[in-house]
C-alpha cells in the first residue's frame, strides 16, 4: 500500500511539472522556463501592402437602358420660307443631335469589368496611406482613374480577419457617351415634290477626352493566410463630377504584405 501511494505521488508530481513547462536543472537549483505565447503580428505597424484585384463595376443609374432625352428642333432651319428669308436654300442633308441616349457619360452602359491595384503604407497597425489605380471596359473605350487613399482597419484580436474602411480623391479619364441623331436625307433634284426624302434616327458613341475629378469611399474585409499573404474583398462607391456618372465597384483580390 505504501509503494502504491509513493508511486501515485511521483506520477502526480511529474504531471504537474509537464503542465508547467520546460524544466532546466543546474545542480540543486531548478529553473522552469514557460512556453512562449504566440504574438499577434499578422497585421503590423510600418507595413507595406500591395493589393491586386479584379472588379465588377455598376452604373449609378440605368446606363444604356435609361430613356433618352428628346432634343428639340428649335433653331434648326427646316427650309420653310419666312418673311425674313422668303427663299431659304434647300438643305439636302440634315443631321440633328436630339439628345444623349443614357445619362451615364462615363461607363456608358449598365455594367463593366476591369482590374486595378493599391499600394499602402500602414504607419500604425490601424491607419494607412496609399495610392490606387484601375481600368474598366467602358462602352467603346477604356475608362480609368488614379487616387490617393486613406485606410482604417481593425484587426479582430489575434485572428486572421481585419475589416476596413477607406476613402480617396483623384481623377478619372476615358469612358464614353452616346448621342442619338435624327437624319434627313433628300435624294433627287431638290425640287419640291420631286425629291425622295429619307428620315431616320441612329445612335453614335463618342470617346470622352476630358479628365474629371473623382471621390471614393468604401469598406471591406481582409483575411491573412500568413503575415505576408492574404485575400481581400470590398465595395467602393465612386463620385464622378455629376451624380449621373457615379458608379460602384465590387472588388476581390490578393494582398502581399512586407
Amino acid at each position: 500500500m505504501k509503494k502504491f501511494a509513493l508511486t501515485l505521488t511521483i506520477l502526480c508530481a511529474l504531471c504537474a511539472l509537464a503542465y508547467t513547462g520546460t524544466e532546466k536543472y543546474s545542480g540543486k537549483d531548478k529553473e522552469i522556463v514557460q512556453q512562449a505565447v504566440p504574438e499577434c503580428d499578422l497585421y503590423r505597424a510600418h507595413e507595406w501592402d500591395f493589393m491586386i484585384w479584379g472588379t465588377y463595376a455598376i452604373s449609378g443609374n440605368s446606363g444604356q437602358n435609361h430613356v433618352f432625352r428628346n432634343g428639340t428642333f428649335e433653331g434648326v432651319p427646316e427650309n420653310v420660307p419666312t418673311a425674313a428669308n422668303p427663299t431659304p436654300p434647300v438643305d439636302l442633308n440634315q443631321v440633328i443631335d436630339i439628345g444623349h441616349v443614357g445619362n451615364d457619360r462615363y461607363l456608358n452602359k449598365d455594367s463593366a469589368i476591369g482590374g486595378g491595384g493599391d499600394i499602402k503604407y500602414f504607419f500604425s497597425k490601424y491607419w494607412g496611406l496609399g495610392v490606387e489605380g484601375f481600368v474598366v471596359d467602358a462602352n467603346d473605350n477604356t475608362a480609368g482613374a488614379g487616387l490617393g487613399t486613406v485606410t482604417f482597419r481593425w484587426p479582430i484580436g489575434c485572428s486572421r480577419f481585419a475589416p476596413y474602411v477607406f476613402g480617396g480623391f483623384g481623377a478619372a479619364g476615358g469612358g464614353s457617351h452616346t448621342s442619338r441623331f435624327f437624319e434627313e436625307i433628300h435624294h433627287g433634284a431638290g425640287e419640291v415634290g420631286n425629291e425622295n426624302e429619307e428620315e431616320f434616327r441612329h445612335d453614335k458613341t463618342f470617346k470622352n477626352t476630358r479628365t474629371e475629378a473623382m471621390g471614393q469611399f468604401g469598406g471591406g474585409l481582409e483575411i491573412r493566410v500568413t503575415r505576408h499573404v492574404g485575400f481581400m474583398g470590398d465595395f467602393a462607391w465612386n463620385f464622378l463630377n455629376r451624380p449621373d456618372n457615379d458608379f460602384g465597384m465590387a472588388r476581390v483580390g490578393l494582398t502581399l504584405s512586407y
